[in-house]
């Protein structure tokens, strides 16, 4: 059975643009909603299986309020539409815990990944902690390949993409590193500064504020935030001399 979607946007033109792609995709869209208060009902009416809200909307509730209400009775993997990624609503959208952000303007291929990330990040959430969880699925040209977080080296920020450095290869995603963050999760990794998110277990020297990690055949320097220096440095166990 597909997927029953509701979707929650003010503009009827980007409405009726993502009904088309979603349907072409073979979901069903239950209905849009333009405001907060529309959505509350029919939310109600059609119990949706996913939401796709835009963060910004017309009426007293905005994007996140709605969900936050919705919330109170009906659960269900929420992906926020969003213009900006660094905006202050977007970090409100992120106390919601959404299943994924879908960046505007946006591609009919990144619809099918980041509602089955939707759906698995939704599922994980709802089910007891398994920590056989060592490995993440990256979208790459149309297909899922699967990545396990030891052989993660540091994921950088690009702009509005991602570059995940590993072992053996390096793939960019579309997203940023906050939303990256927010669906990645693991104790060995630690954000360094405002671009880099590093494995700490594949840091082989320290020198003042450059932390340098070892890959197979390559050693990457990354500098560390100098705020952040002593936060950063406590991660590792330093012995310290008197000379």
């Amino acid at each position: 059975m597909p997927y029953r979607i509701l979707t929650i946007e003010d503009d009827l033109l980007i409405a009726e643009d993502l009904r088309f792609k979603l349907e072409q995709l073979g979901y069903v869209v239950v209905g849009n909603a333009r405001s907060g208060e529309e959505a509350i009902k029919k939310t109600k009416d059609f119990t949706p299986e996913i939401i796709i809200a835009d963060i910004l909307i017309e009426g007293d509730l905005d994007g996140v309020e709605t969900v936050t209400r919705i919330y109170q009775f009906h659960r269900c993997p929420v992906i926020y539409l969003t213009a900006n990624s660094e905006s202050v609503t977007v970090k409100k959208a992120m106390q919601t815990h959404p299943a994924a952000f879908l960046i505007k303007p946006f591609k009919i291929s990144e619809f099918t990944i980041n509602i089955d990330l939707a759906i698995a990040n939704f599922k994980s959430k709802n089910q007891p902690y398994e920590p056989s969880s060592d490995a993440i699925f990256v979208p790459d040209n149309f297909l899922y390949h699967k990545v396990y977080k030891k052989d993660i080296i540091y994921v950088e920020a690009d702009g509005a993409y991602v570059k995940v450095i590993t072992e053996t290869k390096n793939y960019q995603l579309t997203t940023n590193l906050k939303t990256f963050i927010a669906q990645f999760d693991h104790p060995n990794f630690y954000r360094v500064s405002r671009k880099h998110l590093i494995n700490t277990s594949k840091v082989d020297r320290i020198n003042g504020n450059m932390l340098y990690l070892k890959g197979k055949e390559t050693e990457f320097p990354i500098t560390i935030s100098k705020p952040q220096r002593a936060e950063i440095l406590s991660k590792f166990e330093i012995i310290r001399t008197k000379g």
